[in-house]
């Protein structure tokens, strides 16, 4: 349509968590982004980028590669002229898992000859070298990653993972091509595409290796990565002209008060420090997962403590537990059971608080947990703000009243976030495009004086 511009980037998330980060890193950037959940969703014009958040990380195959071909229709029909597909950055799947052939059914949908596989986020020090994932100075498989309870990583060769859940032949971009730089890493790329190699591990340590890589893929028809390597490509799509500052906007999203709640379904440290944190002065509720498949009604008791506490008080709700406690739970139900229990608990409590208590401030924790309580919700559509820092990411729906909400990654965020981010929900943001550092600094808000502060990430 005349005078309604074409999407130059279309990405598809495997998970909710995972599609608002790389959403937020794009509005940060100043990039006009939209962002729907399913790929049912219409694509609204006018935007550059757009993120189809799917729940796909840990279902089967060939299901899992429907949706994203489903959701790439979708972006290529408004115009996109690259793919993305997220997944997360510790390359969460399992031999069985469907990262590999998502990829490959994107390629060939696509006709692209190769793609790069870029999972690392240098910001929080999980990197790729030689192949293998690190967090930090840890391997991945020898991380409390291993005791993931839906993805388990027991590999830190990433090469090998993808390989066992791929038709085509995997290879790796060592640091010293990544180094060498964007035509470096181009000719790599093609030296290696010579002998058969499609599917590309690069390693990344620096997070200036993400931003070569960015520079060598931005105009690649498939690009693979966690959401990290995304907020490198608007400067290059500035340098190549695809797009200009006068196309770049302010990040905004309006203040939002009233009752406030987290729930949270992951496991992992941060969540669990972030929650205790968040006790010490607000109300928390755990769930016993062993009394709910015993029969008893955790979703009552959840609203009673709920309707103890709201609207004077934020609250916050998990199932999570110990993992000797979890263990027990899979090896008694099955690990797919239990999760389902314990999303489909929490995306209860949360049609609970939005619909009938008024919550209009929701924090999420938990990428499945998330999926779950967002369709629960029937949310189709997210206006985001902008990237604020590891697992800061805030957006308004419309429920029909606007509700403020932060869909966060169990495994990321600082332990007092929670409480950080349900006040920072009631004032505006306003932001200008964040076209020169990267990360950007965190932008919260001191509740003894109303003043911002930054702080870095």
């Amino acid at each position: 349509m005349d005078g309604v511009r074409s999407l130059i980037f279309g990405a598809i998330a495997d998970d909710l968590t995972g599609g608002v980060d790389l959403a937020a890193m794009l509005v940060a950037r100043g990039v006009p982004t939209g962002c729907t959940v399913g790929a049912k969703a219409a694509i609204q014009p006018g935007n550059l980028a757009h993120v189809i958040a799917l729940k796909t990380r840990v279902i089967p195959p060939k299901e899992a590669v429907a949706q994203v071909l489903a959701a790439a229709e979708r972006l290529l029909e408004a115009g996109a002229r690259q793919i993305f597909f997220k997944y997360c950055a510790t390359f969460d799947s399992t031999p069985d898992g469907n990262i590999g052939p998502c990829a490959e059914a994107l390629l060939d949908r696509l006709g692209a000859r190769a793609t790069l596989f870029v999972p690392a986020l240098c910001e929080t020090g999980r990197t790729v070298f030689q192949g293998h994932m690190f967090g930090g100075n840890q391997l991945l498989g020898e991380s409390p990653k291993r005791f993931d309870p839906l993805t388990p990583m027991t590999d830190s060769n990433l090469v090998r993972v993808l390989q066992a859940q791929s038709k085509m032949k995997v290879g790796l971009l060592p640091h010293p091509v990544i180094n060498a730089g964007p035509q470096g890493i181009l000719a790599g790329l093609e030296a290696r595409v010579g002998v058969g190699e499609r599917l590309f591990i690069a390693d990344t340590i620096y997070e200036a290796d993400l931003a070569a890589i960015a520079s060598a893929s931005f105009d690649f028809p498939l690009l693979t990565g966690n959401s990290a390597v995304t907020a490198h490509l608007p400067p290059a799509w500035l340098r190549a002209g695809l797009i200009d500052t006068g196309s770049l906007v302010p990040a905004s999203l309006p203040a939002i008060d009233g009752p406030a709640a987290v729930l949270a379904g992951s496991v992992a440290g941060q969540t669990i420090a972030q929650l205790e944190r968040f006790a010490s002065n607000n109300p928390l509720l755990t769930i016993d997962l062993m009394d709910a498949f015993a029969g008893k009604d955790v979703v009552q008791s959840a609203r009673e403590f709920a309707e103890r506490h709201l609207p004077e008080r934020a609250i916050a709700i998990t199932t999570a537990a110990p993992q000797h406690a979890i263990e027990a739970l899979q090896q008694a139900y099955g690990r797919a059971v239990v999760a389902e229990k314990a999303e489909s608990i929490l995306a209860a409590i949360a049609k609970i608080l939005v619909r009938d208590l008024g919550v209009r401030r929701l924090i999420i924790a938990g990428g499945e947990t998330s999926g779950s309580v967002v369709q629960a919700l029937g949310i189709e559509r997210i206006a985001m703000g902008p990237y604020q820092g590891l697992g800061v990411c805030r957006g308004v729906v419309n429920l029909p009243e606007p509700v403020a909400l932060m869909l966060k990654s169990g495994k990321l965020g600082n332990p007092d976030d929670f409480s950080e981010v349900l006040q920072d929900m009631t004032k505006p943001i306003s932001i200008e495009p964040q076209l020169d550092n990267w990360p950007p600094v965190r932008r919260r808000t001191d509740t003894s004086t109303g003043h911002p502060l930054a702080t870095a990430t």
